[in-house]
């Protein structure tokens, strides 16, 4: 039986290296650009009933990250991902060892001693967006791979920049640590005085004239729905479609995704009108916050949320700012984990009993609040200061694969070498 002949090392690299007029940008003369197909093993993760996770046992990691537990694992060793379908196509992320990886990742193996650090800085630093392909369901093929190219450096150069991104990496985070730290008390006094606000007066309700009833009492509730995302027709119209993503704001004029007429009418999303209040009963993010927003628009929204209007736009300004002022204990009253995510048992939220004073009172509440939230520009300062360092981590990594992070030695051996040995197992 004859063995498979070995091609030659020129027509081997010949296919393996990236003429210089398709190249994205120019590195230094030492490092070599290459079609990463040559130089990475690429698979897809196992499918994964989100059902089948477990309270414990190995990480499973999915689209978003870390998502839970399994009993078995895919992984001996930590490995770099790049998510491959979905609204977050195209994040990295890195597996702890002994980890399960589902089928919404690309496991990227390199053919040399590479750091995972170096990996995961890569590719952080390298576009995307050239291997997604379609819009209503985003996905990135292993076959998209053939012509994504990569620029590798000489293997001691990896190691520098690997260390030298990491180093100026922890200064930024314990920069960003400290804002945090900062925001989060400014945070924690804003809601203290809004609560002191909502409470004004609470201590003779009844000579006040304040009423108590039950949420579902006072508001009629709705919930919403998603279009399928296989249906291209059902998105990128003109009806703005709130997710939990959108709930960052307290209040919300646009969306990051908009709905056709033929989406709506083709599924559970629902119309609802401006001046109602959304409020988010099932992510994550209820761990510890409750995100409610006032609607400045007529919209649709996930099933993720639920919204609130009372025919009464003072009112539901009121029910904004009393859920603010009690977001901790409502929290605790309604929120329960779920296996993935949180969620509000919403049939007990909806029987809590809330304070409703008289409406001239409403009024004067909602304008000392609104007076002091608008005064306060203080938290945008810190959300920005967050955002610079972040621009900051893009900018290193910008350099840092073009050799302009002044790592590089022109005196290295040459990537061709590192290539070389690469394409002998071929």
């Amino acid at each position: 039986m004859s063995k498979t002949k070995q091609k030659p090392m020129e027509e081997l690299l010949e296919e393996a290296l990236v003429p210089e007029e398709e190249q994205p940008y120019k590195v230094p003369e030492n490092w070599v650009w290459v079609k990463s197909t040559y130089v990475l093993d690429i698979e897809y993760g196992k499918g994964l009933p989100i059902s089948n996770l477990t309270p414990t046992g190995y990480p499973v990691y999915g689209a978003n990250g870390k998502i839970g537990f399994y009993k078995e694992y895919t992984q001996e060793e930590p490995r770099v991902l790049m998510t491959c379908r979905g609204a977050t196509c195209g994040t990295i992320n890195v597996t702890e060892p002994k980890s399960f990886v589902t089928s919404n990742s690309l496991i990227l193996k390199p053919k040399w001693d590479a750091s995972i650090k170096f990996l995961e800085y890569l590719f952080k630093a390298l576009d995307k967006k050239v291997l997604i392909s379609g819009s209503a369901q985003p996905q990135i093929t292993v076959k998209a791979f053939e012509k994504y190219y990569i620029p590798l450096p000489p293997i001691n150069e990896q190691k520098r920049i690997a260390e030298k991104i990491e180093r100026l990496f922890a200064k930024l985070d314990e920069a960003k640590r400290l804002i945090e730290e900062v925001k989060g008390s400014f945070e924690l006094r804003k809601i203290s005085i809004i609560k002191k606000i909502i409470d004004e007066g609470k201590e003779d309700a009844q000579q006040r004239g304040w009423k108590f009833a039950a949420i579902k009492n006072i508001f009629g509730i709705k919930g919403g729905g998603t279009p399928s995302k296989s249906n291209e027709s059902y998105w990128n119209g003109t009806i703005p479609w709130i997710s939990a993503k959108d709930m960052k704001t307290l209040y919300i004029q646009e969306t990051k995704d908009y709905i056709t007429e033929e989406g709506l009418n083709n599924s559970s999303a629902k119309m609802v009108t401006k001046g109602s209040i959304a409020m988010v009963v099932r992510s994550g993010i209820l761990q510890h916050s409750l995100p409610v927003a006032y609607l400045m628009t007529d919209c649709t929204v996930n099933q993720d949320l639920k919204v609130f209007n009372s025919g009464d736009e003072l009112v539901n300004k009121y029910f904004l700012w009393y859920v603010k002022a009690n977001e901790k204990y409502l929290l605790n009253e309604y929120s329960k984990a779920g296996t993935t995510v949180n969620s509000i048992e919403f049939e007990k939220f909806k029987s809590h009993i809330m304070s409703i004073p008289p409406r001239e009172e409403i009024e004067k509440k909602i304008i000392k609040i609104e007076s002091i939230v608008n005064k306060e520009n203080e938290i945008k300062m810190y959300v920005d200061q967050i955002l610079q360092l972040e621009n900051l981590k893009h900018a290193i990594l910008h350099k840092a694969f073009r050799g302009e992070l002044g790592t590089n030695d022109p005196t290295d051996e040459h990537a061709i070498d590192l290539l070389k040995e690469v394409l002998k197992s071929k």
